[in-house]
């Protein structure tokens, strides 16, 4: 197994505090600021407070440091393979393969996102926290935030949601696996800056729901873009929305349902949104009601409805 870093694929925005780094890759204030003036590999920004500041790319870097480490290599030595990878990077990643000569390969027991999916629906069904913690930990180590929202925390929600349907899960797994994923994702999206400039994206769940972390892995995706969202949460009423949404005056609305009966109660932000003469938003609906039942989306035919997060950014960017 080879160990690519991809650093193009990370933000280089300086929005995360040394508390958030320790947290996130494991290693100690102590090492980071050793490795920095030994080594050189990062240069953190400043606050105005004077705190220390670094990106998802920094953090990224950090994370692959460590996996050389963790495989036997030294730090001078994976410090030494970063240098090259900056020396040889065309812009398609850095593959350890072309230094296998330096040092062994690392992450050689790095898992597959579908394992670690399947360990983390697991954990959260045996009210595991310390194991689901762990679990994430170790996939953020491993996999850029848009794979592990998407290809791991998706998922485990739309399982844990089959399996109550289905009556395999109680109402009680369900909350908590929620609740643990709904605190893990907000802190994330509470990390990413809040840019002064941008397209203004609305989003939230529709009126009467109360299932909030898909519309919540939306916004992560749209602030990591550098979208400006206002996050309105769950059950957000439909009076005066549209009145609301002239004030603000933002380029596209969200609204997430999980059931039929919520999608129902979007037909009255529909009909307020729609019938802006100005300024009038892009609609897009989504979330398990639409994905099981495709035809809802005829209810709406002037909104787009996306299955994903990637799907919507995918629409956003043939629109803006």
């Amino acid at each position: 197994m080879t160990d690519v870093l991809h650093l193009r694929n990370y933000s280089d925005a300086p929005i995360f505090t040394i508390k958030t780094v320790v947290h996130e890759t494991g290693i100690a204030p102590a090492t980071l600021r050793a490795w920095e003036r030994r080594y050189g590999c990062l240069s953190p920004s400043r606050s105005e407070g004077g705190y220390r500041l670094y990106s998802e790319r920094d953090i990224a870097l950090l994370r692959w440091l460590k996996r050389q480490m963790d495989a036997g290599v030294s730090i001078s030595r994976a410090v030494a393979l970063l240098e090259l990878r900056h020396a040889a990077d065309d812009g398609k990643g850095y593959d350890d393969r072309a230094a296998s000569a330096a040092a062994p390969r690392a992450a050689e027991g790095a898992r597959a996102t579908h394992i670690i999916t399947d360990e983390l629906l697991s954990v959260l069904l045996a009210f595991d926290e310390a194991a689901a913690e762990a679990l994430l930990s170790e996939a953020f180590a491993l996999h850029g935030v848009d794979i592990v929202a998407e290809d791991i925390i998706a998922p485990v929600l739309v399982e844990i949601g089959e399996r109550w349907h289905r009556g395999e899960a109680s109402v009680v797994q369900e909350h908590f696996a929620t609740a643990f994923l709904r605190r893990r994702l907000t802190v994330l999206f509470q990390a990413y800056d809040r840019p002064a400039n941008g397209p203004l994206a609305v989003t939230g769940s529709a009126p009467s729901e109360w299932h909030d972390v898909g519309i919540l892995l939306v916004s992560i995706a749209l602030r990591r873009q550098g979208w400006r969202v206002v996050y309105l949460g769950q059950n957000v009423p439909a009076e005066r929305f549209a009145e609301q949404i002239r004030s603000l005056r933002p380029a596209v609305v969200c609204l997430s349902a999980t059931t039929p009966a919520s999608v129902t109660a979007l037909a009255q932000v529909y009909e307020a949104v729609t019938a802006m003469a100005l300024d009038q938003p892009r609609l897009f609906f989504g979330g398990r009601a639409f994905n099981m039942h495709p035809d809802l989306a005829h209810q709406f035919p002037l909104a787009r409805v996306a299955s994903s997060s990637r799907e919507l950014l995918a629409h956003l960017s043939d629109e803006f």
